[in-house]
């Protein structure tokens, strides 16, 4: 009987009070801080009551004797109510020493949830009277981010975490009569929040008209874009062809190169070791050996004699050649093996014609 009588006195209280001044209108931002403002005349015993009005009145905060009463508080709202301590103080009239007009009873309310919007009531009540103030609070949970994508011949829309419920709409750009087929999903979490999805279907033929996703509440909209679907679908398609054929034509040509490097680096020690073997006659001095050999040759009777001569001056030709191989230029070398052999040659010709000398004893 008694929560029906408070009941029928708070409906005529606010009746009156909408007739003649009105709900002041706050809007709240979810999880968020927000400030819902009461004032007062400053007198004795200042006693404050917030109150959400709804079927059942729920104790939203309480300050009286001089501090805050939380005991009888919703549960809904523990440990996110709280007054401005100062400004209330300082409204009772043994605080009131900067001589303020008006007292401040706001109320700050923290980490704003769904189930706050709805009317409320500051009671303020002192030696000087009371004084009731409706406050209408309304949540919202703004459009953050609007995410587009497509997935074969569909694009999909979505964006999450909204309140209240959103709205999505398609459009082309530019504009176009092409009747756009989607279907929209609307799903609610357990905070009262809105995730909201929808997809559209994209024919075929058409690849020149970028596909725009509009996501709103009373709040605000935010929009999305997705430019020429087909055509990026084309794009990504010839890109990935490409990327397979520069991977097998890689595989083909870099075993190709890598073989030939390695035939190259090993020709190349067998080259070196060839001019090598070239240049060693040149510097080798001739040797009389080779020389009695030639002379042999030529006069195979007179081998004996030709070797008695020729072994005694072995190593004055030995010294000789290659005294001569020092000094000289690299242009003279052979002509003077060629002087020399015709040297050798003559004084063969001249032992030749004296006849056979007989050897030394």
């Amino acid at each position: 009987m008694t929560e029906l009588k408070g009941v029928v006195f708070w409906g005529v209280v606010s009746f009156f009070w909408t007739f003649c001044k009105g709900d002041r209108s706050v809007s709240c931002v979810f999880s968020e801080v927000c400030i819902l403002p009461c004032s007062f005349q400053p007198a004795d015993a200042l006693a404050v009551h917030w109150t959400q009005l709804a079927a059942a009145e729920s104790v939203v905060h309480s300050y009286y004797d001089g501090r805050d009463q939380v005991q009888h508080q919703n549960q809904n709202f523990r440990g996110r109510t709280s007054l401005f301590a100062d400004w209330v103080a300082s409204g009772n009239a043994s605080g009131n020493a900067s001589g303020n007009a008006s007292g401040n009873a706001s109320l700050l309310l923290s980490a704003v949830k769904v189930q706050d919007q709805g009317r409320y009531v500051c009671n303020c009540s002192s030696s000087a009277g009371t004084r009731l103030q409706f406050i209408r609070v309304s949540v919202d949970a703004p459009v953050k981010t609007v995410n587009v994508q497509q997935a074969g011949n569909r694009i999909i829309c979505s964006s999450d975490g909204i309140y209240p419920e959103p709205d999505l709409t398609w459009s082309t750009e530019p504009p176009s009569e092409l009747v756009l087929q989607s279907s929209t999903l609307l799903q609610r979490t357990e905070q009262q929040l809105f995730n909201i999805s929808s997809f559209l279907h994209v024919p075929d033929n058409d690849t020149d008209l970028t596909y725009v996703c509009t996501v709103g509440t009373r709040r605000n909209r935010r929009t999305s874009r997705l430019e020429n679907p087909g055509t990026a679908g084309r794009v990504q398609g010839a890109g990935i062809v490409a990327g397979v054929i520069l991977v097998s034509i890689s595989t083909m040509v870099v075993p190709f190169f890598v073989e030939k490097c390695i035939k190259s680096r090993k020709s190349k020690p067998s080259q070196q070791q060839n001019i090598s073997i070239e240049e060693e006659p040149e510097n080798r001095p001739i040797s009389s050996q080779r020389i009695l050999e030639e002379t042999q040759s030529l006069h195979p009777q007179e081998n004996q004699t030709a070797s008695l001569h020729l072994g005694g001056a072995e190593n004055e030709l030995t010294s000789l050649g290659s005294w001569t191989r020092r000094s000289e230029p690299e242009g003279h070398t052979h002509q003077n093996q060629n002087q020399n052999q015709n040297q050798d040659q003559n004084q063969n010709q001249n032992q030749d014609q004296s006849g056979p000398s007989e050897p030394e004893l």
